[in-house]
């Protein structure tokens, strides 16, 4: 009796509920991190807005500072005074630079104070331990250029972003146009590096648990740091690397920092180029989910280690017989279709492998049936349009034939019968492909019997190097371009029609060349052409159009008698080459009114030997 093995499978289920176990781990792992995450980052943005407003009031503290000090009367006289000797100059030097202490340092966090005149003199004053910067390096600094724009109000750069207008390293510097107050002009421009300490008194009031392993920086939008709580990543581009979105005004993302998983929050501090950066440890941030990711790790590892045991004494078979069926059908997949189970057992198993088989079979004798269908379709398609190029010709050329037997031209007709006897004789051969030297000899034996219909019509030369011989072509391929130039071609023309039959190796391929001095086709005409025909990677000559019918008589000129036709030429050669070889070749054509037409036949390079061998293994 056969088992029942859906009612195996749902016992199975509800007994050890693997996945929805595993689903659980995930979803409260995942939901947890993004949790804390989330709310974290809630609480540092409200964070780092606050002491942004702060440090944003240190700076308007300090730019008041400045403000005060720049339209302070103590030293407006010092921006437009001209001393009369070097004493007197020295002089006033001296109490500029004692104007400059007294107005500046008021404020206990200016370091460096110096005052370039747009003259060319200089007042500075420093605390302890600053260096000058000389006029030269400063007033050609580009920094120049962006204090002008801002017209008097201040421009800040901070430590570590212009490292040579720094006197003392570390510092924040404001840099701002000073004016005249009576006339408002330009008059020099002010230096100031100012200490905040206040920063790290301001950072170190934020609650421990956002700042236990963590860390806050200043960094400007191409990821240098200008500050850090820590004082250890100053002046460093360890933020370059980060995904810093600059147009962000916050963002919160997890990355690395020097070798530790970390959480960024980042705020852009108003109306300058600056973030403000929080750090902090991932495994610090994440310590209340730990436990909780432990506990629900441990319910799972017990629960897969049942589901182990159930696998092994139970399960086992049915997943062998599974997979053994899942891999028989990749390599049915993958197109071998000889491949069989081999059932065992008395249950539905068995039942799946039998039907596996039979499916497969009877999809191997679909593709088989399919496949013969395809080819006898092909030889087809292949029979008929060799069969559209026959008549024509042998109609023109009888009638040929009978012209010359009327005028008792009896030699001429004999060795027009004689080619056409060639000719006809490569036409009805059982095998599609010939070598190039017979393709060469029919196409000799048309042009020889065109020759004799159209006398001083064209003349033709054939140059294909004698190793290409051997090689195969499709027959009656080159006949249909000669005969599209000598009936399209040279219609109308007053000179003489010439033809070349060319051929050389490229890639593998041979490319063989019909060229003709005929009267061309316009742009219209080829458009058209290529929209109506199988040419591959380029346009054709129609081959539909106005023929030659009648043979050159006694008493005609040289030139044909022309009539209207309907037949497909070039395009059959095109189809024949598509579905012979594929759309990696085809028919090239180029032409001009007034310059000829070129068409290019590119066909793959098979000898004989290697055609044939390719056939058999197809009927094989």
């Amino acid at each position: 009796m056969l088992r029942n093995l859906r009612h195996k499978l749902i016992v199975a289920f509800i007994g050890f509920i693997i996945i929805p176990l595993c689903l659980l781990g995930t979803v409260t792992y995942v939901l947890s991190q993004n949790a804390i995450q989330k709310r974290y980052g809630e609480h540092t943005e409200e964070t780092l807005k606050a002491l942004g407003r702060n440090l944003q009031y240190v700076l308007s503290e300090i730019g008041n500072v400045s403000d005060a000090g720049i339209t302070s009367p103590a030293l407006q006289p010092f921006l437009t005074a001209s001393a009369d000797s070097s004493a007197n100059e020295l002089l006033e030097t001296n109490e500029a630079e004692m104007a400059l202490r007294r107005v500046f340092f008021t404020h206990p966090a200016v370091q460096y104070v110096a005052l370039y005149r747009l003259d060319g003199r200089m007042f500075k004053t420093f605390r302890p331990q600053g260096q000058t910067i000389p006029y030269e390096t400063f007033i050609r600094h580009p920094v120049i250029e962006r204090a002008a724009r801002k017209n008097g109000l201040p421009a800040w750069i901070g430590p570590y972003e212009q490292p040579d207008l720094s006197a003392n390293p570390g510092m924040f510097t404001q840099v701002r146009l000073v004016k005249d107050m009576n006339t408002f002009e330009n008059r020099a421009i002010l230096l100031m590096e100012v200490k905040l300490s206040e920063l790290h008194r301001m950072f170190s009031q934020t609650p421990l648990s956002y700042r236990q392993n963590g860390r806050y920086l200043i960094a400007n939008k191409q990821g240098t740091v200008l500050y850090d709580s820590r004082t250890e990543l100053g002046g460093t581009g360890l933020l370059k690397t980060a995904p810093f979105q600059p147009d962000a005004e916050y963002q919160s993302y997890r990355g690395m920092l020097q070798e530790e998983d970390s959480l960024f929050s980042v705020y852009k501090l108003p109306a300058s180029d600056w973030y403000l950066v929080s750090v902090a440890s991932w495994a610090t941030v994440s310590r209340d989910s730990t436990t909780i990711t432990r506990w629900v790790g441990g319910v799972l590892l017990l629960s897969l280690i049942a589901a182990l045991l159930f696998n092994m004494l139970f399960v086992n078979r049915i997943t062998q017989t599974i997979i053994q069926i899942v891999r028989l059908m990749k390599r049915a997949e993958r197109g071998d279709l000889a491949v069989r189970a081999k059932p065992s057992g008395d249950d539905e198993l068995t039942r799946l492998a039998g039907g596996f088989n039979s499916m497969v079979g009877t999809i191997q004798h679909l593709l088989e049936e399919v496949k013969r269908e395809q080819e006898r379709k092909k030889r087809a398609e292949l029979a008929l349009l060799q069969a559209q190029i026959h008549p024509h010709f042998l109609f023109n050329t009888l009638e040929s034939i009978n012209a010359l037997a009327i005028q008792n031209e009896g030699q001429k007709v004999s060795q027009m019968i004689y080619r056409l006897g060639n000719i006809l004789r490569i036409s009805i051969s059982d095998r599609e492909h010939i070598p190039i030297k017979r393709e060469l000899e029919h196409l000799r034996s048309y042009l020889e019997i065109q020759s004799f219909r159209f006398e001083n019509l064209f003349s033709y030369e054939i140059q294909i190097p004698a190793h290409l011989h051997q090689y195969s072509i499709l027959k009656l391929t080159l006949q249909p371009l000669v005969e599209n130039s000598i009936q399209h071609g040279f219609e109308g023309i007053r000179h003489r029609g010439f033809i070349s039959i060319t051929a050389e190796e490229r890639q593998g391929s041979i490319v063989l060349t019909v060229r003709d001095n005929g009267k061309g086709m316009t742009a219209d005409q080829l458009a058209q052409l290529a929209e109506s025909g199988n040419l591959t990677g380029g346009q054709e000559k129609a081959s539909a159009g106005r023929s030659l019918v009648s043979a050159r008589s006694a008493t005609n000129s040289s030139l044909p008698e022309l009539a209207d036709r309907r037949g497909l030429g070039v395009a059959n050669v095109a189809d024949r080459i598509r579905i012979s070889y594929g759309k990696a070749y085809g028919l090239f054509l180029c032409s001009m009114p007034g310059e000829g037409t070129t068409v290019r036949c590119v066909i793959p390079k098979y000898s004989q030997e290697e055609l044939y061998e390719a056939e058999r293994h197809a009927g094989g």
